[in-house]
């Protein structure tokens, strides 16, 4: 009976925390600013009183890092296996948290899952993720011009131009919506804040549209590129490939250069963003998308052929393409790159700062080859 009791107060004391900016009406707008870092969208919370910095994840849900769970002494629902970005599986225990302020607003009774001990994306320096979950019934605005995302109850708050809305697939959690490549050929994509670049095409659409001309192959490559609720990604093949027309909504680009990934659906990660305000009406299922500029968006660029990332905080050969095979087969520890040595390197720092400081064309690296010695390699951007 007195834990039920302690159970009760502690339930009260959350509700009591949060009755500046509760609502369980419609007629509420929380507008959160939010930063850069990594190339992920962070913002300020607090959950049960406590503060935090959250990635905002449009591809995940509500999500807290073991460490930033400690002491909160938060409800066990149960546990689940899901799937992250990259279609790894990952066990998850699913908690309730009473209070999520944000924004000014608070959401009471949000479910919510806590990585596993040890999960990279505490060395990330973020004490989780604001994700889906949140999001159920609300509207969901993102202007990258502004650094502003908005969570409202309503449309009032929004300038909703039907012209530019994309029908979402019934009975998903995440966007999903329908684009065209080259002009006539139709992929369903997910709009994954949480991933880094433009668009990744998932290697199902790849191998279903192989035949029908509707790009032009680049190269393959093997290794590690990306990171999910899991951790980082399988060592894999993938394959590069440039799209001369690509359309969402009436957003316009050419040229798309991407690589594939191994998720369930292709993804458009944060970098979209950056062409035009997004709008979520996740009771509607609609996705609103007004371009920043009409003309289309040329989207060819270049890539390192080898991706260096940071792996159990040292530098590595994370991602090689073709044109480096003979050198390297991934994986292979770097020890300098451009002069400068690097012997225990912080992941997070590595992502957020100009830690490595690549040149704009070619780099010198110096790499533990399989015998134990170092080789000295030019690696360029092609």
């Amino acid at each position: 009976m007195n834990r039920q009791i302690m159970k009760l107060f502690k339930y009260l004391l959350a509700v009591l925390l949060c009755i500046p900016g509760t609502t369980f009406a419609t007629g509420y707008c929380a507008r959160i600013p939010y930063t850069m870092s990594g190339g992920k969208m962070v913002v300020n919370a607090e959950i049960n009183g406590k503060q935090g910095n959250f990635i905002f994840d449009t591809g995940a849900p509500v999500c807290l890092t073991y460490s930033f769970a400690l002491g909160l002494e938060l409800e066990t629902l149960g546990k689940v296996r899901c799937q992250d970005s990259n279609g790894s599986l990952v066990d998850n225990r699913v908690v309730m948290l009473n209070c999520f302020r944000v924004g000014g607003i608070d959401f009471m009774g949000v479910q919510g899952m806590i990585m596993e001990e040890g999960n990279m994306v505490e060395s990330f320096g973020v004490d989780g993720i604001l994700g889906y979950s949140l999001f159920g019934d609300k509207i969901v605005e993102i202007d990258s011009r502004k650094k502003q995302i908005t969570i409202a109850g309503n449309g009032e708050y929004f300038s909703l131009d039907t012209t530019a809305a994309i029908p979402m697939l019934l009975n998903s959690r995440v966007p999903l919506i329908e684009v065209k490549l080259s002009g006539r050929t139709v992929d369903t994509v997910m709009l994954d804040c949480g991933a880094g670049g433009f668009f990744d095409l998932s290697e199902k659409t790849y191998n279903r549209l192989q035949t029908e001309e509707v790009w032009t192959f680049l190269g393959r490559g093997r290794g590690i590129l990306s990171l999910g609720a899991a951790g980082l990604e399988k060592f894999s093949l993938k394959y590069r490939v440039r799209i001369p027309g690509f359309t969402v909504g009436k957003g316009r680009f050419s040229d798309v250069v991407t690589k594939t990934t191994s998720g369930n659906n292709s993804r458009l990660g944060a970098e979209f963003l950056d062409y035009g305000i997004v709008t979520i009406d996740y009771r509607k299922r609609i996705l609103y998308y007004r371009p920043f500029e009409e003309k289309v968006k040329n989207m060819n660029r270049k890539e390192w052929n080898v991706v260096i990332t940071v792996m159990d905080n040292e530098l590595k050969a994370g991602f090689v393409w073709e044109s480096m095979w003979k050198d390297l087969q991934g994986g292979e520890k770097i020890i300098a790159v451009n002069g400068k040595r690097f012997d225990k390197v912080d992941a997070w720092q590595a992502m957020t700062t100009d830690l490595i400081g690549l040149s704009e064309e070619q780099a010198e690296i110096v790499v533990i080859g399989e015998n134990g010695k170092e080789k000295k390699l030019i690696i360029r951007k092609e």
